[in-house]
Formats: C-alpha cells, sequence, structure tokens
C-alpha cells in the first residue's frame, strides 16, 4: 500500500474522467470563477467567498508565480499574460503529473465540440495517448440528426404519422446499435459515459427495452422531432434546431443506457474480449440535477442485471459518498471514482470524502480523475489537492 502511494504521490497517474480544453479565444472568455464551482448565473455571484475558492487562491499565486499578498483582481490579470505570451507553457505546467487522459469529448452535444480542442490535441501534454469515452447521449442525438438525413422526408407535417414513426424510430435504433458496436471495436475508445442523472435520474427501469415499450419511445421522439422541426433559431443541421435535441424523455434516456450495456453484453459474449467499462455521473452536479435520483444506490438493479460490465461512479457520488462505496464494496463489476470534489470542496471536505471512501472500498477499486474542463487551472487544481489529501490521511488498520 505505502509503495503505491508512493508512486501517486510523485510520479503521473492516469487521469480516468476529464473534458477537452477550450481553444484559445473561447478561453479569455471563460470566467475563471467557475473553476471551483457547479453554481452557474446569479448563484455564482457568491463563490469567491467559498472556501474551495480561498484555498484555490493559494495554489494559483503558486502556479503563475505571484506573490502572497496578490489579489483575485492581481491574479487575473497576471493569468491574461500567460495566456497571451506563454499559453503552451501554462496547459503543459497545469497537465504535469498525468500519465493519460481518459476523455469524454461530448460536452457540445450533437452540433459537435466546435469551441474546444480536439481530444488528441492534448496528447502533446501527457506521457501517453489521449483515449476517449463516448458519452452515449451526445451519441444519441448524433444519431438523430444521421435518421433524419438518412430517411429525407421528416417535416413537422407528417412526423407525428404512424408509418413515418416506426421508420424513424427503427433507423434511429440502427444507427444508435451500430455507433456503439463501433465504438466497442475503436482502439481510441476507452469506454462510455451516461448523463441519466443530468436529465432523468439514477432510477434506470430494465424493461424499457421490451418491444411493448416501443409505441412510448417513438412518442418520445416523435416529440424531440417536433420541437427542432418547429424552433424558430436559425442554427439548424439537417433542417433541426440542434439545441432541441436534447433528450429528456425518461423512458429513451432508460433505453440509451439499458440498449447500450446489451450491446457491451453482447459484443463480449460473441469476441471474448474484456468489456469495455460505462461511467455514470452520480451525486454532485449543478441546478439541473435532481439531488432525489441522484444517489447511485438507484443504479443497484443495473449493477445486478450486468455483471460483468465494470461500472464507474463519478464525483466520489457526491454527498453520497457512502452509498457509493458501499456498492464498490458489494460488487465486484463497481468503481467509485472520486473526482471533481478536487477542487470542488474545501480542504476538509475532501479529506472526509476520501475516508469514507476507503472506510468500504477496497483500495484498487479506487479511480482518481480531475473532471477538468474548459480550462487548464482545472487540471491543476484538481492535481495539486488530491496529492495534497493523500498526505493527511491515515492508511493504518
Amino acid at each position: 500500500m505505502e509503495r503505491l502511494l508512493s508512486h501517486i504521490r510523485h510520479y503521473p497517474v492516469i487521469d480516468n474522467h476529464a473534458h477537452n480544453l477550450l481553444l484559445p479565444h473561447e478561453s479569455e472568455k471563460k470566467g475563471v470563477i467557475s473553476i471551483t464551482t457547479e453554481a452557474y448565473g446569479d448563484a455564482l455571484h457568491a463563490t469567491n467567498t467559498s472556501l474551495s475558492h480561498l484555498r484555490a487562491l493559494t495554489h494559483l499565486r503558486t502556479l503563475y508565480g505571484c506573490g502572497h499578498e496578490t489579489d483575485w483582481e492581481g491574479i487575473l490579470k497576471i493569468r491574461k499574460q500567460w495566456l497571451q505570451e506563454r499559453p503552451d507553457e501554462l496547459v503543459r505546467k497545469c497537465l504535469n503529473g498525468i500519465y493519460a487522459i481518459l476523455m469524454d469529448d461530448g460536452i457540445g452535444g450533437a452540433k459537435g465540440p466546435q469551441s474546444v480542442h480536439h481530444f488528441s490535441w492534448h496528447d502533446q501534454y501527457t506521457q501517453q495517448p489521449t483515449k476517449r469515452i463516448v458519452r452515449i447521449e451526445t451519441l444519441a442525438e448524433t444519431c438523430i440528426l444521421d435518421a433524419v438525413k438518412q430517411i429525407g422526408h421528416i417535416d413537422a407535417k407528417n412526423v407525428n404519422n404512424e408509418e413515418n414513426l416506426h421508420t424513424f424510430w427503427a433507423t434511429f435504433a440502427d444507427l444508435f446499435e451500430a455507433n456503439v458496436a463501433r465504438a466497442i471495436e475503436d482502439p481510441q475508445v476507452a469506454g462510455f459515459k451516461s448523463v441519466v442523472c443530468y436529465r432523468t435520474g439514477l432510477d434506470v427501469q430494465l424493461t424499457v427495452t421490451n418491444p411493448s415499450e416501443i409505441p412510448k419511445l417513438e412518442a418520445a421522439i416523435s416529440e424531440i422531432l417536433l420541437q427542432a422541426l418547429t424552433s424558430s433559431n436559425s442554427d439548424r443541421i439537417n433542417g433541426l434546431d440542434v439545441a432541441c435535441l436534447k433528450i429528456s424523455s425518461k423512458g429513451l434516456n432508460d433505453w440509451l443506457v439499458c440498449k447500450t450495456l446489451d450491446i457491451i453484453s453482447a459484443h463480449s459474449s460473441q469476441s471474448g474480449q474484456q468489456l469495455k467499462p460505462i461511467q455514470f455521473h452520480t451525486g454532485l452536479g449543478d441546478a439541473d440535477i435532481d439531488l432525489r435520483t441522484a444517489s447511485p444506490a438507484h443504479l443497484k438493479s443495473i449493477i445486478e442485471a450486468y455483471p460483468a460490465i465494470p461500472i464507474v461512479l463519478l464525483h466520489a457520488s457526491y454527498p453520497f459518498t457512502r452509498e457509493a462505496g458501499y456498492l464498490a464494496m458489494a460488487y465486484e463489476n463497481v468503481y467509485l471514482d472520486i473526482g471533481e470534489v478536487f477542487p470542488q470542496l474545501s480542504h476538509a471536505g475532501q479529506v472526509s470524502v476520501f475516508r469514507q471512501s476507503i472506510e468500504l472500498v477496497p483500495y484498487s477499486k479506487i479511480l482518481w480523475s480531475t473532471d477538468g474542463h474548459d480550462l487548464p487551472e482545472t487540471y491543476y487544481l484538481a492535481n495539486v489537492q488530491f496529492r495534497e489529501v493523500l498526505e493527511k490521511v491515515s492508511f493504518t488498520q
């Protein structure tokens, strides 16, 4: 155990869950205040009085080479100089200590991540190439666009026609299944991810893939199509407003999860290859999440129905860390990732989460990640603060 901890403290480690960095011109526009919080809008105004923000000040002064007396405004001025004069050096410093990144590059939705670097761009800052994590909801939204293009005759007048709906659903389902199968075979893909927690909650219903459920699924996708076809937004692809393609129907979201798991299982039984994992966003998030259905305890039926598929519970499932720890202890296929609490929580909160994680979970089933996204400083703070916490937690029996 001590040898493992020594390695983590002093050598590069795998970042099991992160996101693309913004392009330079987008990075300058992004509010840096957001790097220690999930708050947005009016809730963001109080962030500079949070312990996570105040702690980040100390680390950012070190990163930028500021004096200890430099205030937030001073830090922002020095950061702007770094972005203008030596942006490559800034990214390199922030990603130092990361061996490789498993990157969810699906934040941009069906329109694609137009404002961020391609996942492979990050390879220059790590020892090993970046691998993709395929976000299944984004994949599904892209398949809706492709299905419209393939069929070619869906419009607001005939979208609810029964025959058209049958055809569209069959086309969409075939495209989704084919793309998941292709991702399983793709060596650049390390696994899958679902944000069903954000969309409709983690209480996924296994029966949603039964043939009797197809009419409900067709109705759900019909509603999405109608909104996307009739929107007044001029930003359209294949005639659809891509902003309307967000899948928010519980039945359809549950189907995406279960169908993905079915395909992974079937592929493994046919090929004999090791199964690629699926990550689930759990717990910690912004105001879009309903905390009542964000506990990983809701995933028990999924975990038991697919015992061979590695299931990763992201973000320490905070504030449901003990529930996640119970699942990771009790089920062979469940792993606990403790990202995002670094740097979103105070130091005491991070120590508490880590201690709760190892109360039950074998340390071999605990994964680390930065949840780095948009700005390189998110990677830096997570990396530095995680290693600090390791120094504080006792691993004695």
